[in-house]
C-alpha cells in the first residue's frame, strides 16, 4: 500500500479548507463531461450531473447512477435548477449546493438505546501495513475466537486492544411488544 500518510491523525474539520462550489452558470469541464460520456451517458446528462454535483467528476458519475430509473425527469429538474439558480438538485449527493433541505431524524419511539458488545476485530502486528486480523464473536454465552479456519473458544478476548469493535442493541420493551404484535398478527 502506496499511502505514506496511511498512518497520520486525520486533520479536525475546522482545518479542512472547504471545498470550492462551481457556479451555476459555469460550462462543465470538458474531461469531465468526456469522461461521463465514455461510461455511456450523454452529453446533456453528463453536464447536468455535472452542474448538480459542483463540477465533482466522482460525485457526478454517483449521481448519474442513482437516478438511472428516471435519468431524463432528474436531468431536467437539474437544469431547471442551475436556470433557476438553485445550485442543486434535490437527491443530489454531497452537499452540490442547494437541494433540499436535510429533513431532522426521526424520533426514536422505543426508548434510550441500550447496546451490549457482540463481537471484537483485533490486529496482530506492528502496522496495518503488514499483521493479520482475528475476530472474537461472543456467541452462545461465552468468547469465541475465530482466527482463519482455526476457531476456538476465546479465554480472554482483548477488549481493550480491539481494532473495531461490534454492538448489537439490547432488546426493548417496546420492540417486544411490537415482535409480540407481529406474531399475533401472523399466526391467525
Amino acid at each position: 500500500m502506496e499511502d505514506p500518510d496511511f498512518n497520520d491523525p486525520l486533520p479536525p474539520p475546522s482545518a479542512a479548507p472547504a471545498p470550492a462550489a462551481a457556479p451555476a452558470a459555469a460550462a462543465p469541464d470538458a474531461a469531465a463531461v468526456s469522461s461521463l460520456t465514455a461510461m455511456g451517458f450523454g452529453e446533456d446528462a453528463a453536464a447536468a450531473a455535472l452542474g448538480a454535483c459542483g463540477g465533482s467528476l466522482e460525485r457526478a458519475a454517483d449521481w448519474l447512477f442513482s437516478h438511472m430509473d428516471d435519468l431524463e425527469s432528474a436531468v431536467a429538474a437539474a437544469k431547471a435548477a442551475a436556470a433557476g439558480g438553485g445550485g442543486g438538485v434535490p437527491g443530489a449527493s454531497g452537499g452540490g449546493g442547494g437541494g433540499r433541505a436535510a429533513a431532522a431524524p426521526a424520533k426514536l419511539e422505543d426508548g434510550p438505546g441500550r447496546y451490549r458488545l457482540v463481537g471484537i476485530i483485533s490486529h496482530m502486528g506492528s502496522s496495518t501495513a503488514c499483521g493479520h486480523y482475528v475476530a472474537h464473536v461472543f456467541k452462545g454465552g461465552r468468547w469465541v475466537i475465530f482466527n482463519d479456519e482455526k476457531v476456538a473458544a476465546s479465554e480472554a478476548p482483548p477488549r481493550s486492544l480491539g481494532y473495531m469493535y461490534i454492538y448489537a442493541r439490547e432488546d426493548t420493551p417496546a420492540a417486544r411488544a411490537a415482535a409480540s404484535a407481529a406474531a399475533a398478527g401472523t399466526s391467525s
